[in-house]
């Protein structure tokens, strides 16, 4: 359940292609919100255009306190907020840095030499992306690092210097 005086971060679920929309709506009320965006090109019959478009389709996350709930689930645009077994579920903090600092990072990596084992966590500890956290995997001969945001079931996945990575349990 939300903590009464503690504002934390939910995901709120919103109707299809309204996310900048309710972003624009939460705003004037006042209510924190974060609408990850990424920028691509679009192609129209006369014209390309460079847009930004959510990274979550239908998904804008909202850090409120207990009173603020009622509004975010009143505003236009808004379906519900993700809930487990009725109650909404927090995200933590971390899980919206991620996100913030992926977004932000706009140098591609490269690889290195080092070597992880599938599963394990780590922390990236140097780069554009420092303070990431996440698990590594292997997909086919590369060094991956997956990041997930839990409560939605949701991961991406980036390429990763294996010199930027440290293991969490060598910290």
């Amino acid at each position: 359940m939300i903590h009464p005086s503690k504002p934390l971060w939910y995901a709120a679920y919103t109707k299809s292609r309204n996310e900048k929309k309710v972003a624009r709506e939460l705003g004037k009320q006042g209510i924190e919100y974060y609408l990850p965006l990424y920028k691509t090109i679009r192609q129209w019959s006369d014209r390309k255009k460079k847009v930004e478009e959510p990274l979550i389709r239908s998904y804008i996350f909202v850090r409120i306190i207990q009173k603020e709930y009622l509004p975010v689930l009143q505003t236009n645009g808004v379906v519900n907020i993700v809930r487990f077994e009725g109650k909404p579920v927090p995200i933590p903090d971390w899980e919206i840095e991620n996100l913030k600092i992926a977004l932000g990072a706009e140098v591609p990596l490269t690889q290195e030499s080092r070597v992880f084992t599938e599963g394990e966590e780590v922390s990236i500890s140097h780069g554009p992306l420092q303070g990431l956290r996440g698990t590594i995997i292997r997909i086919q001969g590369r060094q991956k690092l997956v990041i997930s945001i839990s409560a939605l079931n949701y991961q991406f996945t980036i390429d990763i210097n294996p010199a930027f990575v440290e293991n969490i349990q060598e910290l």
